[in-house]
Order: C-alpha cells, then structure tokens, then sequence
C-alpha cells in the first residue's frame, strides 16, 4: 500500500502544472524548477521540521530580504533606456500546519513581503502570499484544495521586460481516485483573477499592462497510468476559458485540448513533458484570432544525485500580445541548465537559453514579427547554518526583432538572505 501511495504522490505533481495562474503566463528565464518527488512526505517533512509545535498546530516563520537587485531595460514607450534602478524586498511571516488526522493537513500562509525602489517611490508597495489550503491523502483519494491570493513582482511579458507587481486571486481542487494499483482517474478545477498592478508606474507601456487583466477558468480531467513506481503517463482533457476585463484588448476566448503527460524520475535521470494540443476560439465577440497549435513544456535532467547535474528544457506558451496589430505571440525556447554542488554548503547554477516570439497580427496586412531571443544568467547558494540561506543571481535577456525598434534587453544582478525558512 505504502508504494501504491507514493505512486499515487508522484504522478499528482504532474497534475498540478495547471494550476490556478498557470495558463498562458510567461515563464521566466532558466528552466523549470527542481520538484519534489513526493508531496505528501514533502509536506510531512516539512510540518514536522516547523519550528514551534502549539498543540495540533505546528509553526514555522519565514523571514527575508530578497531579490536586493539593480535593474535595467533598454525599452520603453519612446524607444529610450529607462533609468536603472536599485529594488529589494524584504518579509516576514509564517506557514502553519494544522493536522486534522495522520491523512489530513491543513495549511495557512501568511507572508507579506514590502517592495522597495530607491528612485521610484511610486512603485513601491505590499505584496506577499496568503493562502489556506487542504491536503487530504487517504486510501484510494487524495484530494487537495487551496485558496488565497499571491501577489508578487515579476517580468510579466517579454513585450515589456520590466519588472512589475501582478496579483492571482483564486482557487483550485484537485482529486485522484485509484482505480487499480496501476490506473488512476484524475481531475481538477481552477479559478484565477489576474490583475497587474501598475496604475502608478511612471512608463505608459508599462501601465498598459493592465489590459491583461483577465479572469481564467480551468478544467482537467482523465486517466493516469503508472505500470511501475517512478513512471507515469496520462491522457486527458482540459477545458479552458478565458474572459477579459477591459474592452480595449479583447482578447476573451475559450477552447477545449486534449492533454498529454509523462513523467519518469529514475536515480540518476529524469523526464517531464506535458503537452496540450490546443484549439481555442473567439467569444463573446472578441477579436481574439483562432489559435491551433501545440503548447507544453518539456525537461531531462541528468546526474540527479551527483555533484554535477544537467538539464535540457524546452517550452512553448501562448502569450497575449500588446502591440497594436496582433493578437497574441507564440513564445519558443529551449536551453540547457547546469547545477554544481561545490561543497562546504554551497551550489551553483549556470543557464542558457535561446527562442523565438513569433507575433500573429489580425489581418494579412499587419506586418510580419519575429523576435529572436537569447538569455543567461545564473546564481550562487550559500548554506550560512541555521535554515539562513545567502543567494547572488544575475539575469541577462535580449530581444532582437526584425521590426525597426522592437529590439528591447533586460538585465539584472542582486542578491536575497533567506533568515530562516523558506517559500
């Protein structure tokens, strides 16, 4: 039964790549992050490492000054380089673990995060995540919800690389039922309201961001198949709708996909891929063009428990576009991460990358556009004892187009001091 469940574990991280805010959202630089093989051990882990035990309840506090960074794009609304600025962020706050019985857990993060810039004083403000959630591993269904709101700066897309705040409020279930000891029905629903925060930003192009603003739905559902414990694969469906909130870039549309998962995580190897073959029209009136292609990301990583470790990615997303004349962007990337674990607590991360954002305009008479892509960077962690984490990151994308003008760069080098835990 144990390997039957941590089966069951293993093949639900897959399922959660949809989650809420997950659809058609521009996916940094560097590769797809490390993701644990087990959940419900993870969060296991994770409760009883919590450093106040109250009764039932089990603490664990969170403090940082991250993303201390000096940043610079060459692009704005008049072609000019925007003034670089220095930014950090700094938090403090909590996860409580609530377990309701050894099959039940639930969660609560509560952790703002204030948002600096030394020049920009209109730019700064409160962001943070405050979410509850549910985690309910049991015989046969595991089932999980969460719900809150996660407010954050980030590049939110390659249109316009600055940094800027973007909020997701909303919420997601997901359950998987074992039908067998290697068949597995899964599902899951999730609801997000993203809205961009830049009212008070100084660049126009920066404020039009706004327009963005959307509501998203998403459902999926289908089998799972997991012959031995560290592979799976999946076929399902996943409906998704999409509606925006402000008429001067109706984009609103909705399509339903077929959905394709594999996931194998061997010793020293891994693969991921999850592929959707999407189909999505107009509703509602909106001018959105009619998109047929396949979307999905991809990873393999080699040397997954040396000193050494490699991986290879590649994604393909759909983004909405900003440009006067298009609809939306198809955004192509592949690269090759390399992670070394220096010893006396210390590991290093070196990236690559290069790709293409292909525009498609409205009509035949809009010009074609291609941006070719290229990004590196990397980062450095240093252990300092006593879950104190220092990391320096730097970041270097560059944006060539062979329309006059679009060429555009973003880069950026700072550092964050985890004080103790982590997010």
């Amino acid at each position: 039964m144990r390997a039957k469940i941590r089966a069951s574990m293993i093949v639900l991280l897959v399922m959660t790549a949809g989650s809420a805010g997950a659809q058609f959202q521009y996916t940094p630089p560097g590769g797809p992050p490390q993701r644990p093989e087990n959940r419900k051990e993870e969060l296991d882990r994770k409760a009883a490492q919590a450093r106040y035990h109250l009764g039932p309840v089990r603490l664990e506090p969170w403090a940082a000054v991250k993303d201390v960074a000096y940043v610079r794009s060459l692009f704005n609304s008049d072609g000019a380089a925007q003034p670089g600025d220095l930014t950090a962020t700094a938090g403090a706050g909590f996860t409580a673990y609530l377990r309701d019985s050894s099959k039940a857990t639930w969660t609560l993060d509560v952790l703002p995060e204030y948002v600096w810039w030394r020049r920009e004083s209109e730019r700064r403000r409160l962001n943070g995540r405050y979410q509850l959630g549910f985690h309910g591993f049991f015989n046969r269904l595991t089932l999980e919800g969460t719900a809150g709101r996660e407010q954050q700066l980030k590049i939110i897309t390659p249109e316009v690389p600055v940094l800027a705040t973007g909020r997701a409020d909303g919420g997601e279930v997901l359950a998987e039922v074992e039908i067998s000891s290697a068949v597995f029905a899964f599902s899951s629903v999730a609801l997000s309201k993203q809205t961009h925060l830049v009212d008070t930003e100084p660049d126009p192009l920066t404020r039009s961001l706004a327009l963005l603003d959307r509501k998203e739905r998403l459902i999926r559902g289908g089998l799972r198949w997991v012959p031995r414990r560290r592979w799976s694969v999946a076929l399902g469906v996943e409906d998704t709708r999409e509606d925006f909130e402000r008429t001067a870039l109706p984009r609103s549309n909705r399509g339903t996909s077929p959905l394709l998962q594999i996931n194998y995580q061997g010793y020293n190897t891994g693969f991921q891929a999850e592929l959707e073959d999407r189909s999505l029209k107009a509703q509602r009136g909106s001018d959105f063009v009619p998109f047929h292609q396949v979307t999905g990301r991809s990873s393999f990583v080699v040397g997954a428990h040396s000193l050494v470790r490699g991986s290879f990615y590649a994604n393909r997303d759909l983004l909405y576009a900003l440009a006067a004349g298009y609809a939306y962007l198809q955004d192509d990337r592949v690269g090759a991460a390399l992670l070394i674990n220096f010893g006396f607590h210390t590991s290093g991360r070196l990236f690559g990358e290069t790709g293409r954002n292909t525009y498609t305009g409205f009509t035949a008479a809009i010009p074609h556009r291609v941006d070719d892509v290229s990004s590196i960077g990397g980062g450095i962690d240093i252990d300092l004892g006593g879950r104190a984490i220092l990391g320096i990151q730097a970041l270097r994308s560059h944006f060539n187009s062979n329309l006059p003008g679009g060429d555009r760069t973003f880069s950026s080098a700072g550092l964050t001091v985890n004080v103790f835990g982590g997010r």
